[in-house]
């Protein structure tokens, strides 16, 4: 497989993109918490190299329960040949997944070989064309944010549908400034997922906020208890005193959206 631009081409795309960014964070909005449509919002997730045919069991009946996507397999990692990453997305799509993660090669994003990686995640695209979902992890943890605006103009270009903030197994989580900045870069033309860290309604909310459209969680049933919790004691408070249900209190008034 070719490479879609020269290396000169690479760094005079990239470029005007840093050049472009603007400083001012734009705020979009979350659905209602406890509803059907952020429920779809959450990956709900497994991760454990040692996860049973129990557990699994528990996390595609509580992904049933609740509307949750399952996000339930190791991502095609980094430190593997082509081939066995390759050979990763065909089995994976083969037993039945629509939607694949497959972790950026950062370390030679970093040295600026943009042309790797943008072959390696067109490769990846290749042997799963659409309608499977193709999502890109970043691992922004460990990268700049000069490197994490590279390696989303890299993965809008090689046709990846989303660009993910971390895998959870390699240094800190989402950041709002993470996810605001990738939704920056990648605009209307692909999507963002922040994941790692995020345990709370208020964690969820802020992360929609800044522009994610998924959240990959392992604690999407806590999430929603807490949410419906939330819902329950406004709908208490109303029927108590009589007057119309009203939002918890300023902090929390972001956690809810007008009917």
């Amino acid at each position: 497989m070719t490479t879609r631009y020269t290396q000169n081409e690479w760094l005079a795309i990239i470029g005007q993109a840093q050049r472009s960014m603007s400083s001012t964070r734009a705020q979009y909005k979350a659905p209602s918490i406890g509803t059907k449509e952020f429920a779809k919002m959450i990956d709900h997730t497994l991760l454990k190299l040692d996860a049973t045919k129990e557990q699994i069991d528990k996390l595609c009946e509580e992904a049933r329960k609740h509307d949750f996507k399952v996000d339930l397999s190791h991502p095609i990692r980094l430190h593997r040949s082509v081939c066995v990453r390759l050979g990763e997305a065909r089995d994976a799509i083969i037993l039945g997944a629509t939607e694949l993660d497959l972790v950026l090669n950062y370390t030679r994003l970093q040295k600026g070989h943009y042309s790797d990686v943008y072959t390696d995640i067109a490769a990846v695209r290749n042997v799963a064309p659409h309608p499977v979902i193709l999502k890109v992890i970043l691992e922004t943890s460990q990268l700049a944010k000069s490197e994490i605006i590279a390696a989303c103009m890299v993965a809008q270009s090689a046709g990846a549908d989303f660009v993910k903030t971390s895998t959870g197994f390699n240094g800190r989580g989402a950041s709002v400034n993470d996810v605001s900045l990738m939704k920056k870069v990648v605009g209307t033309s692909m999507r963002v997922k922040a994941s790692g860290g995020i345990k709370t309604v208020g964690d969820c909310v802020t992360m929609l906020e800044a522009g994610a459209e998924r959240i990959g969680t392992s604690n999407g049933v806590w999430i929603m208890g807490e949410a419906h919790a939330l819902m329950d004691a406004v709908t208490h408070q109303a029927g108590k005193d009589g007057s119309q249900a009203q939002r918890p209190s300023v902090a929390l008034t972001r956690l809810f959206t007008d009917s």
